[in-house]
């Protein structure tokens, strides 16, 4: 079996529309979150913050060749994140499939009936929003010099908050067994609008502080009350260390293993006792082929609800016993929030820059300490640290839970 590593990112964000810009502002410490209450939102609206791209200084839709009645926020992010990740090759790289976390993503097989069914030029907006995004990727990179995908290695999936490293797990097993030798994975969230914010709102997940913007996404402090959703788009370009090997790539970082479970207890709600989310960082750590007590660091899944970041810590205890108080933790989303689907993948790129500058994220606005968080959160400002092994966890609602493992490169 090979190893899988990961040699090309691009990503969109609330504190980044490039790898330069967002590596800055993440060691920095700096908050994407804005208040948009008159702005995206009406001025009573009852959520008053969200992770929001500027975009203004991107190309546009027009300048990307997109077509009018595909102008969404979604695919001009993904389109960007891509050409980002791929920029190293003008003439054109061979693809074996592409894995997206996407709002709207289906079952494979009802995925691979559409892609029979429609024409390129005949996908409406609507489902640009899910399954024929990857249909219009595909057709976007083949017009653009690199080779047709195969329709039925184009794979479209919703596990929620987990999709982003649920999307890095297929594929590492997809190249790990000879499958596949080189895909693209990511995740993409562009819908922050006023029924998406209610629809969470309603779920009592989303913070509605009377608190700066900035100050709004606070995980693991005993004051935080809910997440801040937020916008985003990240692809990454993963091979078989062979392919990079044979190409001359750098490789930015090694995916080493990889957890995934399921533990349908509640539409939102994760199993007090932390069974499922328990196995899925073991599963990672074992097929990673390392003990406990090798993990640097833990990139949280974090969100800043009281019930979450709660568990998760209780989690990381199970698992690692006394070495949990060792373990430095921090939670992008208290600087970017939470992009959903996109999140995991964001945040893996967040770790790959962690490892290559030996350098941690901090989780900013942790003021306030909770007695039932009591660990090691690299509070408010970075620093420097000996990183070789990463713990990256992806909680999403459902009980879907998704981890992997990320090894600096050798």
């Amino acid at each position: 079996m090979s190893d899988v590593v990961i040699t090309g990112y691009g990503l969109i964000t609330p504190i980044g529309n490039n790898i330069g810009e967002f590596e800055r502002r993440m060691f920095a410490g700096d908050s994407g979150i804005k208040d948009i209450r008159g702005t995206l939102v009406a001025a009573d609206f009852p959520v008053p913050f969200a992770g929001v791209i500027d975009d203004t200084g991107l190309p546009s839709a027009e300048a990307l060749g997109l077509p009018p009645e595909k102008n969404t926020k979604g695919l001009r992010y993904t389109v960007l994140a891509t050409m980002q990740a791929l920029s190293g090759f003008p003439g054109g790289l061979p693809l074996d499939g592409i894995i997206y976390g996407t709002p709207g993503g289906v079952y494979l097989e009802f995925v691979v009936e559409t892609f029979r069914c429609l024409e390129p030029d005949s996908i409406s907006y609507n489902q640009i929003r899910a399954e024929a995004l990857l249909e219009f990727m595909a057709s976007y990179l083949e017009k653009h010099g690199h080779e047709k995908i195969n329709p039925e290695k184009l794979i479209s999936i919703n596990s929620a908050c987990a999709s982003g490293i649920h999307c890095i797990g297929l594929a590492y097993q997809f190249l790990k067994t000879g499958r596949w030798k080189r895909c693209i994975v990511g995740g993409v969230a562009a819908d922050v609008s006023e029924s998406s914010l209610m629809s969470f709102y309603l779920l009592n997940a989303l913070t509605t502080a009377d608190v700066p913007a900035a100050e709004a996404s606070r995980p693991f402090s005993a004051d935080r009350s809910g997440f801040v959703k937020s916008e985003g788009a990240v692809t990454l370009l993963m091979e078989t260390r062979e392919s990079a090997e044979e190409r001359g790539a750098e490789i930015l970082a090694e995916v080493c293993g990889f957890g995934l479970t399921t533990d349908a207890y509640r539409l939102t709600d994760g199993r007090e006792d932390n069974l499922c989310v328990i196995r899925a960082m073991e599963q990672a750590i074992e097929t990673a082929g390392i003990r406990k007590e090798e993990i640097d660091y833990i990139n949280a899944h974090g969100t800043s609800t009281p019930l979450n970041d709660r568990l998760e810590t209780i989690a990381i205890k199970k698992v690692f016993g006394d070495y949990a108080y060792k373990i430095p933790i921090s939670s992008l989303k208290s600087q970017i929030g939470h992009s959903t689907m996109a999140s995991g993948a964001i945040e893996t790129v967040a770790c790959i820059l962690m490892l290559q500058r030996q350098r941690l994220a901090p989780t900013i606005n942790l003021k306030v300490s909770d007695p039932e968080c009591d660990l090691d959160y690299v509070p408010n400002k970075s620093r420097d640290a000996k990183v070789k092994y990463i713990l990256n966890n992806a909680f999403g609602f459902g009980g879907q839970n998704a981890c992997i493992i990320l090894k600096r490169a050798e």
